[in-house]
């Protein structure tokens, strides 16, 4: 399964990507990017809600 991806914001080591009505969270380890939150919804002025989260 593959979603159309949306936009891209890049905050130093942090990412936020959209994709159809969903949001990830991703950071920049030694590795690579990794999704640290996902399943992800804005909420207004309050910050996003988010079924998965790790780090």
């Amino acid at each position: 399964m593959s979603a159309a991806l949306g936009t891209t914001e890049v905050y130093g080591r942090m990412a936020l990507v959209r994709a159809e009505g969903d949001a990830l969270f991703l950071s920049l380890f030694t590795g690579g990017w990794r999704v640290v939150a996902a399943g992800c919804t804005p909420r207004g002025d309050a910050p996003y809600r988010c079924l998965v989260k790790g780090g």
